[in-house]
């Protein structure tokens, strides 16, 4: 195993066994974890060896809601989704640096304008860009006038299978509907539904043909119902998830994505959109919901996965929230990492386990002990190769294989 990289660290958490397995490391054989354990059992005679000092290894997170141009902010999230291609492109190089800086190794894209996602995916997969691998959506769809709408909306069942077929064509990897209002428009309520039940069967039906799962931007009353009922993959964000809402999930299977980075932090939409008067009285409504649900979100069981919504370089803040309202450190781990794989139904990231990419991050201290070391992020790698470094030098990963299908 001449060709072996045998990466040594305090210990590593590798999201299938229990704990942390003290004074283990990995090994990473083109790109892929061929052994994770101590040295005498897992570093064969002819591996190179690095030792990493005194970090701990965890595998790469898995941001599972999040856009690669959209900075909330800087407010107008709908009017930034509007500006010239060029505009938002630009913005978007540093957006994804960001992400990968946190230790974000996978982003789930859920709304872009102008095929921004899908060009970002192929010049993250050339080395063109340093980021995260990407599954990105397109175009969301959302009825005219609703919540996701400012770029053009999509009406009727007609319409939805079409759009559909379109962003699949593009390459989409999954389907992003709005099925409520949302927090950062004004005029739109957090618990009306936007499509029909008819509506989202027809777009559900058009996904599942052609390979995709659809997730719905929802927050509650019979948007998250007739999501879940209908078959969607996952509810996105759910702040206002009633009794009902949690029932009609669990009986369904239906995930949760939480987001909660974007309305807690105080550099989310409480900054971007302070001098909006109704934009702020829908943060204090669902902050106060969310905070009030947490517990019975956590007793339903309802599978969960985290998404920072665009505050990129913040994802150990969605896995803190986690635990400053009951869930374990290993927990919150999990969520961050397999799970969203799990979401995605994408076999080969989220934990180190042999065959899986070697994605993964060093951190400073334990946080199984601590999980505010999240946040203290001391390398990052991308199928074996070193992505960041300890001084937060960032480099693209080298362009993909082109003779065998990756993931994501």
């Amino acid at each position: 195993m001449t060709d072996s990289t045998f990466y040594r660290a305090v210990g590593v958490f590798d999201a299938v066994r229990p704990g942390m397995r003290a004074g283990a490391g990995i090994l990473v054989r083109d790109g892929r974890v061929v052994a994770v354990g101590p040295p005498e059992e897992a570093c064969p005679p002819g591996a190179t060896r690095v030792d990493l000092g005194e970090v701990y290894l965890v595998p790469g997170f898995v941001d599972a809601h999040t856009h690669v141009t959209i900075r909330p902010g800087d407010g107008d999230q709908h009017g930034q989704l509007q500006q010239p291609a060029a505009w938002q492109t630009v913005r978007g190089v540093d957006n994804l640096r960001r992400m990968l800086l946190s230790g974000v190794t996978t982003a789930r894209i859920m709304t872009e304008e102008h095929d921004i996602d899908v060009h970002f995916k192929a010049a993250v997969r050339a080395g063109e860009v340093a980021g995260p691998a990407l599954r990105v959506a397109g175009r969301g769809l959302s009825p005219t006038g609703k919540h996701g709408s400012a770029a053009g909306g999509v009406d009727g069942p007609d319409a939805a299978r079409e759009a559909v077929r379109t962003n699949a064509a593009k390459g989409a990897d999954h389907i992003k509907i709005f099925t409520t209002g949302g927090v950062s428009s004004t005029d739109t309520s957090l618990a009306e539904s936007n499509y029909s039940a008819e509506d989202i069967a027809a777009i559900v039906f058009a996904a599942a043909e052609l390979g995709l799962m659809v997730s719905a931007h929802a927050h509650g009353g019979a948007g998250v119902d007739l999501a879940a009922a209908g078959g969607v993959r996952s509810i996105e964000h759910g702040a206002l998830l009633t009794e009902q809402n949690l029932d009609t999930m669990t009986r369904h299977g239906t995930w949760l994505v939480l987001t909660n980075t974007i309305l807690f932090h105080p550099t989310g939409i409480e900054q971007g959109d302070a001098s909006e008067p109704a934009i702020l009285a829908k943060v204090r409504q669902a902050r106060a919901a969310m905070e009030a649900s947490a517990d019975r979100v956590r007793a339903a069981g309802v599978p969960i996965a985290l998404g920072t919504d665009s505050m990129h370089g913040l994802f150990g803040y969605e896995m803190q929230w986690l635990v400053e309202h009951g869930w374990s450190p290993e927990e919150a781990l999990l969520a961050g990492t397999v799970r969203g794989a799990d979401l995605m139904d994408v076999q080969d990231i989220g934990a180190l386990a042999p065959g899986r990419r070697a994605d993964f991050v060093a951190l400073l201290r334990n946080p199984l002990t601590d999980i505010g070391a999240v946040r203290e992020v001391a390398g990052v790698f991308r199928s074996g190769n070193q992505v960041v470094d300890a001084n937060g030098y960032t480099r693209p990963a080298p362009p993909a294989p082109t003779h065998r299908e990756e993931h994501p």
